[in-house]
């Protein structure tokens, strides 16, 4: 099947939507639809056309919904972007970070470079004879780590739960 050009393509389409003047329409029906190429795409069109006109239905907005949509648009709306449960949670994570450091610390993490963590069994019994497991870590590293971490935690805690809602209140009230 020949292809026809945009320019033919388009007066077809205007055809079908019937927004052509006589003396173009006299001209597409000549020169356009005697042709075989002409008459095909014209089908094909055809069946687009009536297909979409099937299927598009215009539903009509309720009588307020210019109201709502204007009211939507002068109404800030107040909404964190953290919701509690998560501020919670992570509270919950400065928490323990905090819990850990501080056990870290009252263990002497602090008095020697390394510190061995030792891991004894409780079973003592003749059959099972469990050895002592010493293995040896950079403690300080470890609590400054927990700390940087529980700093880091409280000030994300800070800005998401407390500081961004008070400055988004304060900007709709108009300070």
């Amino acid at each position: 099947m020949k292809k026809l050009s945009q320019e033919k393509d388009d007066l077809l389409i205007r055809y079908l939507d019937g927004d052509l003047s006589a003396g173009e329409k006299e001209v597409v029906e000549k020169e356009l639809l005697s042709a075989e190429p002409g008459r095909q795409r014209l089908e094909y069109l055809q069946s687009v056309h009536t297909y979409l006109k099937k299927r598009a239905r215009l539903e009509m907005p309720s009588k307020n919904f210019t109201e709502k949509v204007l009211d939507g648009l002068t109404t800030v709306q107040f909404r964190s972007s953290l919701s509690y449960k998560r501020g919670l949670l992570l509270l919950l994570g400065t928490l323990l970070a905090s819990g850990i450091a501080l056990a870290l610390l009252s263990a002497g993490v602090f008095d020697a470079p390394t510190t061995p963590l030792v891991v004894d069994a409780p079973i003592d019994s003749e059959l099972f004879k469990v050895p002592t497991i010493s293995i040896p870590f950079n403690g300080k590293l470890i609590v400054n780590g927990i700390i940087f971490l529980n700093l880091g935690l409280a000030f994300v805690l800070f800005d998401r739960t407390v500081l961004r809602p008070w400055f988004q209140k304060r900007t709709s009230m108009g300070y």
